[in-house]
């Protein structure tokens, strides 16, 4: 879209781009706009300015689709509610947003290609049967969408589109007749949970209140919701078993956080569920300072601070200095050799990195927690660590209902060895 609306847009003042953009908010919702072209000159048009491709990117980059819409007027007419860009978005797609334009600026948009074909005179609708949806950006917190080729249905919560499971419409009291349908690209496209810090609780009723961070439900303890400052966040109502599920979730791995009070300097990264303490050195030298640092209540953090690395979990260094891969056995990190590494299949796992004083502390320590069951890679039996010593372990220990052969940590034999037999 090679057009005077593109020198319009560099020329324009802050001020007068956020007048625009509120006047085109009522155009949005319009069935028939103020001008328009036939299906056949939106055609030509887009094989005068792209050769008829309409998932093409111009040589510079900076155009997008067959009518070469750039980003910033894709995003200001609303193409946003069906694709981060035209080129990803239908034919059908970037003509409608295409009659936005054209109604805002003229065909003087395609100065090379809208005059050419009587763009502005031909005022036929292109989609003369086509729905019209609201953008979901538009609609109030709560209101309950779904696409019009589907039977889900979502909530609006700050952006995102909240699954709502049958079991949740008569405890949450969501009326279903005041569904409101969205485009279906739209309605794909919404994130399933809140963004990151959004507080939030049951909508069937409850005291209980969480923050969001990575689609994990974190609790907020009666103390930590006003010492925290989460009283003075908005409060969302989330669907019952969306929330029972995001409150078994973890923040995700690698994530940097503090207590959101701010009172506790210390910086930790979550590593599988576990708070792991970040030192001053590591910070800046292990790049954590150039990481989004997120607060999360303090309660939490103080039991995840406490919790081990599941047993399984294969680390390393994360500053890379340490080729040493380790395999977690009972809060300690217990050294890997190759053959180890790949004959337990611990190569099919993901390999997390650690803060490296975290990691040595846990290699250092003297044995595994109480109940570990370890085996070495060429010998059958199962060992139970119980106070610094080994226990093999009967076959008969083992089934429904009593221990698994999936807690077994596969480690060296020479770590094994370290242990007296019980």
């Amino acid at each position: 879209m090679r057009s005077a609306a593109r020198k319009k847009s560099a020329l324009a003042t802050a001020a007068t781009a956020a007048t625009a953009l509120l006047a085109l908010a009522a155009p949005l919702l319009a069935s028939t706009p103020a001008s328009a072209a036939s299906l056949a000159t939106w055609d030509k048009v887009a094989q005068c300015e792209a050769s008829g491709n309409w998932q093409i990117i111009n040589p510079t980059g900076q155009y997008f689709g067959g009518l070469q819409i750039s980003m910033s007027t894709w995003r200001a007419y609303g193409g946003t509610q069906y694709a981060d860009r035209a080129d990803h978005a239908t034919k059908q797609q970037q003509i409608l947003i295409g009659e936005k334009i054209l109604a805002g600026q003229g065909q003087g948009a395609w100065p090379n290609c809208g005059p050419k074909y009587n763009l502005g005179a031909d005022h036929a609708n292109p989609y003369p049967d086509a729905p019209t949806y609201p953008a979901p950006s538009s609609l109030a917190n709560g209101t309950l969408v779904k696409s019009p080729n589907g039977p889900d249905v979502r909530v609006m919560i700050a952006g995102a589109g909240v699954p709502v499971a049958g079991s949740d419409v008569a405890p949450d009291k969501y009326d279903l007749g005041k569904v409101v349908v969205i485009d279906p690209n739209a309605f794909n496209g919404l994130p399933s949970a809140p963004p990151a810090g959004t507080v939030v609780h049951d909508q069937a009723g409850g005291a209980n209140r969480y923050v969001i961070i990575d689609g994990a439900a974190l609790p907020i303890s009666a103390s930590d919701w006003t010492e925290d400052g989460y009283n003075l966040r908005a409060d969302y109502g989330l669907p019952t078993a969306w929330l029972q599920a995001a409150a078994q979730r973890t923040v995700s791995t690698g994530r940097v956080v503090m207590d959101q009070t701010g009172n506790d300097p210390s910086r930790y990264v979550v590593v599988n569920g576990a708070a792991l303490h970040i030192s001053g050195a590591e910070w800046t030298a292990n790049g954590y300072n150039q990481q989004a640092l997120m607060g999360v209540p303090t309660d939490w953090l103080a039991s995840a601070a406490t919790r081990q690395v599941p047993n399984g979990s294969i680390v390393q260094e994360v500053s890379g200095a340490d080729s040493t891969v380790y395999v977690m056995a009972g809060g300690v990190a217990v050294p890997l050799t190759n053959v180890d590494f790949i004959g337990f299949g611990y190569d099919k796992r993901p390999l997390l990195g650690t803060p490296g004083q975290w990691l040595a502390s846990a290699a250092a320590k003297a044995a595994p927690a109480n109940g570990t069951m370890v085996k070495s890679l060429n010998d059958p039996t199962v060992w139970e660590i119980v106070n610094g010593k080994k226990r093999g372990m009967a076959g008969s220990e083992f089934g429904a209902g009593k221990r698994s052969f999936d807690d077994v940590v596969g480690v060296g034999s020479a770590f094994i060895a370290k242990f007296p037999t019980a």
